[in-house]
């Protein structure tokens, strides 16, 4: 028992099994996980079918047994892919309680249930919610960010929709019941009570019309054909109203797209899958606009549907920073006082990027300001995030060798800095013992010393 009991245990803990087991599941990258995807949609598709088919009589009669084995089957699968799911997920009970985990759990819960109550066997009917999965092995997923759109706009309509819900709503309780007092004396008529005049009122201005109530005065036949036109012009309303709304949101996203485009930005396809899980924007407001610092309050819908209603941003231009190094190989660096630390330290000659101002035009009338340095080959050395969670802005690194000090240092009357020269030994002695403490500056430090090693 004892060994049983250290082999359960083992399994449960056994991440590099729990690794493979989630890649070949929740990933479809692979082809092992392709393969498992088409076979589990192949299996809805079945299942799906025999519980149709068990519904019909003369199939049922026909081929029951063979019917129930192979739901059996179906159950099996579908059990083991649950627990599987539940085994090898980094977060058990985030799955479980997540939209895809309920709808893998109510696939197969209502065969069990069927022990204790019959009819809810054609309640896995609900496995065609699963057939939502298609998207991940063809990568329709790409095509989500429309679907947020749509589900964005019918947000923001939310209210003009309301208020005509509450429109038509008066409407037909109007409609019906004026039909109700024209209607309701004539003899063996269907506008016996209110209720079923308001029911006439909604069949007729839907333009659905089954025929089952008509009227038989000309007064009532003539509201009727009011009531009938009065549909039409109705129902382009909310159509109307989601199309602006989503017409609106698309220009809106464009022109945030189109105005924080880098100049280094991926090409089309990696943009789309990077964006795979992207996070939609429900509210946006402005908390400080200054010019040093503008922070925004967003409402995000998550991907997993979670909705958080402050999420804080803020926005920056791009910055840009200056690896020089001159003719004698010796690395240009300044040393200033920051007062969010309240510490001096070594940095890169850095500075923000103005209006129409291209990043290589930035760093290079920033290194001749601040150090006097300037010429030299420059070359795009890397592009950095301060913090992708809550800041809009990127920073530009580059790469100057051979620059020469043709001028004397040209400051802003809030800039406080001294100019140093290093080897590159004494930068590395510099990084190793922190004294380069920006992020920033340090990354394409340690990206040229590790280079320059070899």
């Amino acid at each position: 028992m004892k060994k049983l009991m250290n082999r359960w245990h083992r399994l449960l803990h056994n991440e590099a099994l729990k690794r493979r087991i989630y890649i070949i599941i929740f990933e479809s990258d692979t082809r092992p996980g392709k393969l498992f995807d088409v076979a589990l949609m192949a299996f809805i598709v079945l299942s799906i079918l025999v519980v149709v088919a068990e519904s019909i009589e003369g199939v049922s009669h026909v081929a029951g047994p063979y019917l129930r084995v192979m739901e059996y089957v179906f159950t099996f699968f579908f059990t083991a892919e649950y627990v599987l799911r539940l085994y090898c997920s980094p977060n058990p009970r985030r799955y479980a309680l997540s939209f895809f985990g309920l709808v893998d759990l109510l696939a197969t819960l209502p065969f069990y249930i069927t022990w204790l109550f019959g009819p809810a066997r054609y309640l896995l009917i609900i496995r065609t919610f699963r057939l939502i999965r298609v998207f991940r092995v063809f990568k329709l997923f790409n095509f989500l960010d429309e679907g947020h759109l749509l589900l964005y706009s019918l947000y923001i309509s939310s209210r003009k929709i309301a208020v005509f819900f509450l429109f038509v709503l008066i409407l037909v309780i109007s409609i019906g019941t004026l039909m109700y007092m024209v209607e309701g004396q004539q003899p063996g008529t269907a506008f016996d009570n209110i209720p079923n005049s308001i029911y006439w009122a909604i069949v007729t201005l839907t333009t659905v019309g089954y025929g089952d109530i008509t009227p038989e005065t000309p007064f009532g036949r003539f509201l009727s054909a009011v009531v009938m036109l009065l549909g039409y012009t109705i129902i382009a309303v909310p159509t109307g109203i989601v199309s602006a709304s989503m017409i609106q949101s698309y220009k809106k996203e464009r022109q945030e797209e189109e105005g924080k485009a880098p100049s280094g930005q991926p090409d089309k396809a990696a943009k789309k899958s990077l964006d795979e899980r992207r996070w939609t924007l429900l509210e946006s407001e402005y908390l400080i606009r200054r010019p040093w610092l503008t922070a925004r309050r967003d409402k995000v819908q998550l991907p997993t549907g979670v909705v958080m209603d402050e999420y804080y941003v803020l926005e920056y231009p791009d910055w840009v920073n200056v690896l020089a190094i001159t003719d004698e190989g010796k690395l240009v660096l300044v040393r200033q006082y920051r007062h969010a630390l309240g510490e001096t330290r070594y940095e890169l000659c850095a500075g923000v990027c103005e209006k129409d101002e291209t990043p290589l035009v930035a760093a290079q009338r920033e290194l001749l300001e601040e150090t006097g340095y300037a010429g030299g080959e420059w070359q795009h050395w890397m592009t950095l995030s301060a913090n992708a969670s809550t800041m809009t802005n990127l920073t530009h690194c580059f790469l100057a060798r051979g620059v020469q000090r043709t001028h004397s240092q040209h400051l802003e009357a809030t800039e406080d800095l001294t100019v140093h020269l290093f080897t590159l030994d004494e930068v590395k002695r510099l990084l190793a013992d922190d004294e380069v403490r920006q992020a920033l500056m340090a990354a394409p430090l340690w990206k040229y010393v590790s280079e320059a090693n070899g």
